[in-house]
């Protein structure tokens, strides 16, 4: 315990070991959002192709979206600890290998596209495991408090990394996002491995990989609300997400600002979704967290319709920032409800569900992003992802009863 008293928003930071994780897994994220923003403005340079903008990003989610129940079973019946080391040098890897290519002049897309589908294999294993782990580092009282604080650590990174990004591409060179971001999975991988406890599986494979992925499939379908939850999840993954993978579309062709203005309206994205979870983090402990999913689900909806029209960089940045709030919220909600309710035994292999609706149906909403802005534009291929958004609402409102 902290010899200090903490603000009620930053609770969970009394524990030792989860106040080193989340320190240097902020420094992490800010690193890798710094080279998800150059990697969409390098692809968009290379290609000045919107279709190829969405297929990179498919192309590095398709592991997730198919053996994303596998990574759970991993991360259920191996140490956590170890995991997350191995998962976190292998993403080193891979962003000084792309910085590397580009410094020498021999980057292309095809190179770009492996080593996506490298990094979606490795985060396979990767998300389950970080998100199950939180649990083993703090009292299960805080829980909604250290959810949001791992969300308000995630956004600090979505406002710090695209806009030094941003400054980087136009004053440095984009190899330089890539080098920073290798050069910041090295506190992770430290302070991952100074975590002190027992990290070891909580369950034996007993049973066979078939069965065991059934146990976990068995508890989602079982219970309705995790389910019902689980496909608000995947519906805004797929219509709602690929807003940031349109992004260098709305700097470049519709806005003018180019590759600073878009560092700029991603942090805008990230200042509104640190604001959400801020809030969140102060309030967890008052919040119904059910209630919660359906309002911010409208925010996200209605922000997204909103932006996908705007012609005016200003306001463009400020309907980002409601967007940016009312994910947070949504996903981090619908995070901690589920988290509450599933059984220590089977919270790898639920979580590698959650993992597969968020993460696995992003290529996905990258690839349909880019065929339907190819065909009708980016304003209009947003607006149908918001007005898709109320139909999973509409279900739960009505299964509610």
């Amino acid at each position: 315990m902290s010899p200090f008293k903490l603000p009620l928003a930053f609770a969970s930071l009394e524990q030792a070991n989860f106040r080193l994780f989340w320190s240097v897994q902020l420094i992490s994220l800010i690193g890798i959002w710094m080279q998800i923003t150059a990697q969409g403005w390098l692809v968009y340079d290379l290609t000045s192709s919107k279709f190829l903008l969405g297929l990179i990003n498919a192309v590095g989610g398709l592991p997730i979206l198919f053996l994303s129940p596998f990574g759970g079973i991993i991360a259920d019946h191996f140490n956590k600890k170890k995991l997350l080391v191995f998962t976190q040098i292998a993403f080193s890897a891979g962003a000084f290998l792309i910085g590397i290519l580009i410094s020498i002049k021999i980057i292309n897309f095809r190179i770009l596209m492996a080593v996506a589908f490298a990094g979606g294999i490795v985060n396979v294993i990767d998300s389950p495991t970080r998100m199950s782990l939180i649990v083993e580092l703090i009292d299960k009282r805080t829980l909604g408090n250290a959810i949001a604080l791992n969300s308000l650590g995630f956004n600090i990174a979505r406002v710090i990394g695209p806009a030094l990004a941003g400054y980087l591409v136009g004053a440095i060179g984009i190899d330089v996002c890539f080098y920073l971001n290798a050069v910041a999975f090295i506190p992770a991988i430290f302070g991952t491995y100074l975590l002190k406890g027992d990290f070891s599986a909580k369950v034996t494979m007993g049973n066979s990989v078939k069965e065991a992925l059934f146990d976990g499939a068995r508890y989602v379908r079982a219970n309705k609300k995790v389910f019902y939850s689980l496909m608000l999840v995947a519906t805004s993954s797929t219509f709602v997400m690929p807003f940031a993978i349109l992004m260098p579309v709305y700097a470049k062709d519709i806005l003018n600002v180019g590759a600073q203005g878009m560092g700029t309206l991603m942090a805008f994205s990230g200042f509104g979704a640190l604001i959400g979870a801020y809030l969140l983090a102060q309030f967890s402990n008052r919040i119904d967290f059910v209630r919660f999913i359906y309002y911010s689900t409208i925010l996200v909806a209605g922000s997204l319709l909103f932006f996908a029209f705007s012609t005016v960089f200003a306001w463009s940045c400020l309907f980002l920032t409601l967007l940016g709030l009312g994910i947070v919220m949504q996903f981090a909600s619908i995070n901690t409800y589920i988290q509450g309710v599933v059984p220590n035994e089977l919270r790898g292999r639920v979580m590698s569900f959650y993992t597969l609706c968020f993460m696995g149906f992003m290529p996905i909403g990258a690839f349909q992003a880019g065929v339907v802005s190819y065909f009708i534009g980016a304003p209009l291929s947003l607006a149908l992802g918001a007005v898709v958004l109320f139909v999973p609402v509409l279900v739960m409102l009505f299964r509610k009863r």
